[in-house]
């Protein structure tokens, strides 16, 4: 079929911002253009009064004027971006066959105020959740900071856990909590009230908002890209309906066909690679304390990223400076990364919140390398304990220090998790998955006719 327009919606892009999902998007529509399909990016020009455009390898992104002054209610979804009219005319002069959002926030980015625009002027909508705060508020499936959440939206009780992701688990946090859910079972909204202190009390009441939306989200679009299993168990256990659930897993970006995995015996030191966004939610502050602990001879640690939280960085520049060890090696070339890493031994991610599936462990199998994760959802998906990889305790130093004194004392069980590394799926089936999905959605829309991709999600 081909020959059909797209357009991806999501809040930035390369080359100002160089993340997971704008890499997925970068890579899916490079294989769309490849095989006939006209693809547009569509992104907020935040804190712009105009619209302007570039072309980032070979793809057209837009970005539309943008200048909201987002506030508390704005973020509360109560009142709706500025840009929203200028982002529907863009949407009805590209006039796209499908228009698919990769990601939406609360605020002045897009939102679900932009995706019922699209519905509403009868565009077909798919959405990717990328991300797990569609149905958390937190966004990282820990319930009150220190237990992996179930995941199912309850107002009392993602209201309690709202509070402790405020620094509020304790006598005050369980006081404003009963005084919150009171409020809520006599129908006062305090969103309405202007201070910090009735947003807080008004919790239970954007709790159910979350609800809400992810309900409407799942009504109003075709279809919903789930990248792994234990979130689509997640959404379906919310009420999201399993034949809106399209499950499309991660895939590795690049050309793998000339990489070989190297195999030699591991010796000391540790050779530990990490890759990603230098911030506080990937935790590489929770592996510079472990690494620091241990004798420098035996453990060496290389860290590429992203270093745009000046503050968390430069802390932690200084933390390890003078430490031959540790070294920032700056942010890998884009598809380099499998090429990068195979000269190291593993590959460690301490993520502090439940990413969804993370590329960068793709990439390490890919690589050759077994990965030590934190024990959260999207890496324990792809890491079998002890098998192919490590799972430590989420946000415990002390049990990551454990787990290296391990591979330290006894380096072969690098060399017996490599032997148990699964095959990775590349990108390119990722993509055409999507193609066939589209080419559903449109076969569907143009015949009235089902086709058997709805029924097999």
């Amino acid at each position: 079929m081909s020959n059909f327009k797209i357009l991806f919606c999501l809040h930035h892009f390369l080359p100002e911002w160089l993340a997971g999902t704008e890499m997925y998007v970068l890579a899916l529509a490079k294989y769309l253009r490849n095989n006939k399909v006209s693809v547009i990016v569509l992104i907020p020009n935040f804190g712009k009064s105009k619209t302007e455009e570039y072309i980032y390898e070979s793809v057209r992104v837009i970005k539309y004027a943008e200048n909201s002054n987002e506030d508390r209610n704005m973020i509360l979804g109560k009142v709706k971006p500025q840009g929203l009219p200028v982002f529907l005319d863009i949407v009805k002069e590209v006039s796209p066959d499908i228009i698919h959002f990769h990601e939406l926030a609360p605020g002045r980015g897009i939102n679900i105020f932009h995706v019922e625009a699209c519905h509403a002027i009868g565009i077909p909508i798919v959405l990717t959740f990328h991300l797990s705060h569609y149905s958390c508020f937190s966004g990282d499936l820990f319930y009150r900071k220190n237990t992996l959440c179930h995941g199912e939206i309850h107002v009392g009780r993602c209201t309690k856990c709202a509070f402790a992701h405020k620094g509020l688990n304790n006598l005050t946090g369980n006081l404003l909590k009963s005084s919150a859910m009171l409020l809520y079972n006599a129908g006062i909204n305090t969103t309405k009230w202007p201070s910090s202190l009735s947003t807080a009390l008004a919790f239970p009441f954007v709790i159910e908002q979350i609800q809400a939306n992810l309900e409407k989200l799942a009504a109003i679009s075709q279809k919903i890209v789930v990248l792994t299993n234990w979130y689509e168990k997640i959404l379906l256990k919310n009420g999201v309906p399993k034949d809106k659930l399209v499950r499309i897993s991660q895939g590795t970006i690049g050309d793998l066909s000339s990489i070989n995995q190297i195999h030699n015996s591991v010796m000391l030191p540790i050779k530990i690679v990490f890759v990603g966004r230098i911030s506080p939610l990937k935790g590489l502050h929770i592996l510079i304390s472990a690494i620091k602990s241990l004798n420098r001879s035996s453990v060496e640690l290389d860290i590429y990223g992203n270093e745009k939280d000046a503050d968390y960085v430069e802390y932690w520049k200084h933390q390890t400076k003078g430490l031959s060890n540790i070294r920032w090696k700056g942010q890998i070339q884009s598809g380099r990364v499998v090429q990068t890493i195979q000269k190291y031994h593993i590959l460690c991610l301490p993520s502090t919140f439940s990413e969804m599936s993370p590329l960068v462990i793709q990439e390490a199998f890919a690589a050759g390398l077994p990965v030590l994760a934190s024990n959260v959802y999207g890496n324990s998906e792809q890491i079998d304990n002890e098998i192919n990889g490590w799972l430590f305790k989420y946000n415990d130093v002390n049990d990551l220090t454990q787990k290296l004194h391990q591979l330290i004392a006894k380096p072969s069980l690098i060399e017996d998790a490599r032997l148990h590394i699964p095959a990775v799926k590349s990108f390119s089936k990722v993509a055409a998955q999507h193609l066939r999905l589209y080419e559903s959605i449109l076969n569907k829309k143009n015949t009235n006719i089902a086709d058997p991709f709805f029924n097999n999600s």
